[in-house]
């Protein structure tokens, strides 16, 4: 590691530690990458879409449908994250990695660079997962646009591009391998609910807080292992990114949890409320 890097710890401005912090010279002039000015602009042209020009839009238009389109895009999701899961996971976790504090192969070699070339398209990857809430607009699906919803999908999209850009490897590529299954799993299940099917949205619907229990423990299996970031000689991402993407997991973590509680904990003690009449 270069000194920059291991002084940081002895700048007590933010600011001044972040912008220190090397970018990747690997990554830092691929597209999108290097100014923050990419995903700032996607992600508020986002949230005016999806919180204000998008409802006022539909307002008086009916509903659309995009049957196909979404069928496409369930299956592009379910291939494209078993791809990124794979590549991670071969290009590092499975040769010269360690669960500790895992620095970044910065060098030349084809599993570094590949490495962070899979960072690059988990970035790309948290990009197109935007049209969700988009199609949602469209759509008139009003209750699945929730402050979780929207806040995850743009937090992911922000660690994913700082990710790429400061830390394409190492440590913060682990999140890639759970988060990536979790999708394939997610995917696969809004797939099959597409196909008009009495019987099996049935089962699917049994199935659903299951797939919300697996990503609370996905994200508590990041959480317990991003928390290395966190102790002063474990200089593997800029600390501001360290201190800031922990509690973020951890309150994405309550709201997965709040979510459960308010549609399966209530949803059941209603249920049993309404035998007793």
């Amino acid at each position: 590691m270069s000194r920059s890097t291991l002084a940081l710890s002895d700048n007590p401005h933010w600011v001044e530690r972040l912008a220190k912090f090397p970018a990747d010279p690997r990554t830092q002039h691929w597209p999108m990458m290097g100014s923050p000015a990419w995903p700032m602009t996607v992600a508020a042209v986002y949230l005016y879409f999806v919180l204000s020009y998008g409802p006022k839009f539909m307002k008086a238009r009916p509903a659309y449908s995009f049957k196909t389109f979404i069928y496409c895009y369930n299956v592009y999701q379910v291939i494209a994250n078993s791809l990124m899961f794979y590549t991670v996971l071969t290009s590092g976790w499975t040769t010269t990695y360690s669960l500790g504090c895992q620095h970044v192969d910065r060098s030349d070699g084809s599993e570094s660079r590949r490495m962070a070339t899979a960072m690059w398209y988990w970035f790309l990857l948290k990009q197109t997962e935007l049209v969700e809430t988009i199609l949602f607009v469209l759509r008139k699906k009003k209750r699945q646009i929730s402050f979780l919803h929207i806040y995850h999908h743009v937090s992911t999209y922000f660690i994913a591009w700082a990710a790429c850009n400061f830390a394409p490897g190492g440590l913060a590529s682990f999140s890639v391998m759970p988060n990536s299954l979790v999708h394939v799993m997610l995917y696969s299940y809004y797939l099959l609910s597409a196909i008009d099917n009495d019987a099996l949205r049935k089962t699917l619907a049994n199935v659903k807080k299951y797939l919300t229990t697996i990503q609370i423990v996905q994200l508590v299996v990041i959480v317990a292992h991003s928390a290395q970031a966190l102790a002063p000689s474990c200089n593997v991402l800029p600390k501001p990114l360290a201190y800031g993407y922990v509690p973020n997991v951890l309150l994405v973590i309550y709201l997965f949890y709040n979510f459960y509680r308010v549609n399966y904990n209530n949803a059941k003690l209603r249920a049993g409320a309404s035998k007793l009449d």
